[in-house]
């Protein structure tokens, strides 16, 4: 039986039909939010898996997952399981984070330890969970003691830890996705932040403008598509050996800010001048009205001038020969703006 939490949520939906399509005939278990029951049973229906799929209403901030008398007898079927189901938001609150995060991903490990028959095991986790770290960050590390960003990172982190003391009695693989954007082939998504909101903010300024630009611009951008982050996870998830418990999902030829501003700006048919700010006044500004005007939330500032590398070397060698790579940014920088733009309305509150 295959287990998941994270559903509905876009990428937990995704990996939902990747790992249907791979175990054609194993039934499905999904621990469903009462609040989402409904998004989840329509994403269950548009993907045709009603017949092999039972929605469990529970709770992983629970120690029974809510679950009740339900608990052990599904621990007795469980083969294959993924966690994924998290609060996902710089912003977040720390005690919110650390209930769902932490105590949720540590009720979940729990549960998987009372598995008799568990095969195989994953945990989202996020490259983030580096925090403050620069330099190269290879996916053999992760405790330190460099500080966090926000409390996003923080709780990921110490959920990460959880996991990892569960590495030598669970049979689990720990996914580090770097930020995951819309499909590169059809620039679907759920949401529209992090690297969106410089596309939006570019659209509501005039064609031949200035712009802001944290730093130097030198200093890399980690995005990656959802397809290529789904697929890679199932594989990992499903190999016999992939070489290791922890994977960087991130693009390993990643753009810097700079590129990833021009680009932007090209494909929007754009003249840019940029004028450089520090990151400290970058927040102060995305903090105020101009942050508001732009759709800059100050959390995101962080991400575009901090010198760290993900190192994804063990992921290249395990997906190597199998077709499964990470697409560049300039290939599918269009697709992204096409769907967001037949999807949102950028332009409704121009500045001119």
């Amino acid at each position: 039986m295959i287990f998941l939490t994270g559903v509905p949520g876009f990428l937990g939906t995704r990996l939902l039909r990747t790992l249907a399509h791979e175990r054609p005939d194993t039934p499905i278990r999904l621990l469903v939010q009462p609040k989402f029951e409904a998004k989840a049973r329509g994403a269950v229906a548009d993907l045709g898996l009603q017949d092999r799929t039972e929605l469990l209403p529970g709770d992983i901030t629970a120690p029974d997952l809510g679950l009740g008398d339900r608990y052990d007898a599904l621990a007795k079927q469980v083969t294959v399981a993924c966690h994924l189901a998290a609060v996902y938001d710089l912003s977040i609150p720390r005690d919110v984070g650390w209930r769902v995060n932490v105590d949720g991903t540590r009720h979940v490990l729990d549960f998987l330890g009372q598995c008799p028959h568990l095969e195989r095991a994953g945990y989202v986790s996020t490259a983030y969970v580096s925090g403050r770290r620069t330099g190269t960050i290879r996916e053999d590390e992760l405790v330190h003691d460099a500080g966090f960003k926000n409390f996003y990172e923080e709780t990921k982190y110490h959920a990460e830890v959880h996991a990892q003391d569960r590495l030598g009695d669970l049979p689990l693989r720990i996914f580090r996705p770097g930020i995951v954007v819309g499909d590169s082939q059809t620039g679907e998504t759920d949401k529209f932040d992090g690297p969106y909101f410089i596309l939006r903010a570019l659209q509501r300024l005039p064609r031949y403008t200035l712009m802001t630009r944290i730093g130097s611009g030198q200093e890399t951008v980690n995005l990656v598509p959802v397809d290529y982050a789904v697929a890679a996870m199932a594989h990992l998830l499903l190999a016999d050996d992939p070489g290791g418990p922890v994977f960087h999902l991130t693009d390993p030829v990643p753009l810097s800010t700079q590129e990833l501003l021009d680009l932007f700006a090209t494909r929007l048919g754009m003249h840019v001048a940029y004028v450089p700010v520090s990151p400290g006044l970058a927040r102060r500004l995305m903090g105020t009205g101009v942050g508001r005007a732009l759709g800059i939330a100050p959390e995101l500032i962080d991400y575009f001038d901090h010198p760290s590398h993900y190192d994804a070397s063990r992921t290249q060698a395990a997906l190597e020969g199998t077709g499964i790579t990470c697409p560049r940014l300039p290939d599918y920088a269009s697709t992204m703006i096409e769907y967001m733009n037949a999807h949102t309305d950028t332009r409704s509150s121009a500045m001119y």
